[in-house]
């Protein structure tokens, strides 16, 4: 199985503008079996100024790849998949709207990622994918819980990544309970501070798999 290709790496890195606004990310051509990605977004309170645009980034990726899985999360979990694969990003960001109960509430990413695994569907989405969450990690609910979940997501995934805005530099080491307990289990824990960080790490996750 093979991680997606980019046909065109720099019209990827330039559909990120001022602000991290997403333009249009560029078609990522796939191989005969593409790599899945999960793309697990954190929309509650104290993710509020990343919200928009990582919906944006998530609609315009759900464009570009061809198996991607999207969901959101604060204190419940959300399927927006479908929403998103609406073509105008106006319409798809609107209909993912009245799907999403838990904007800008609490945080509980343990409780909702237990609830992802216990429904074999959506945890059959995993199996062998690139798992993105994008998150401060400021839980609210219990550390184990969090960390249970992420422990049972590494073996089925391909990889974890955690993109948090809290990790501003290279030398950066977790410090909130929640990204200390679950620290083992993931294999990058990065920047998810803007839009062009987020963009980036995706196009490592497909250099890392071709170097593979």
């Amino acid at each position: 199985m093979n991680m997606i290709t980019v046909r065109d790496r720099e019209s990827l890195r330039e559909s990120v503008r001022n602000d991290g606004e997403v333009l249009r990310l560029g078609r990522l051509k796939r191989r005969a079996r593409p790599r899945k990605i999960l793309l697990l977004i954190d929309v509650s309170g104290s993710m509020k100024g990343r919200t928009d645009d990582n919906m944006k980034l998530a609609h315009a990726l759900s464009h570009a790849a061809p198996n991607v899985e999207i969901f959101t999360f604060g204190t419940r979990l959300t399927r927006v998949t479908r929403a998103l694969r609406v073509k105008r990003r106006e319409q798809a960001l609107s209909a993912a709207a009245h799907l999403v109960s838990d904007w800008d509430g609490g945080t509980r990413i343990g409780d909702a990622l237990q609830a992802f695994l216990a429904v074999p569907r959506f945890g059959g989405y995993a199996r062998g994918a690139a798992v993105v969450i994008i998150s401060d990690g400021l839980e609210r609910g219990d550390p184990a819980a969090l960390r249970d979940a992420v422990a049972k997501l590494s073996r089925r995934a391909w990889r974890v990544s955690w993109l948090t805005p809290l990790a501003t530099g290279p030398g950066f080491k977790p410090q909130t309970e929640a990204l200390v307990a679950i620290q083992r289990y993931v294999d990058d824990i990065v920047d998810g501070g803007s839009s062009a960080a987020v963009v980036a790490h995706l196009l490592s996750l497909g250099r890392l798999r071709r170097a593979a």
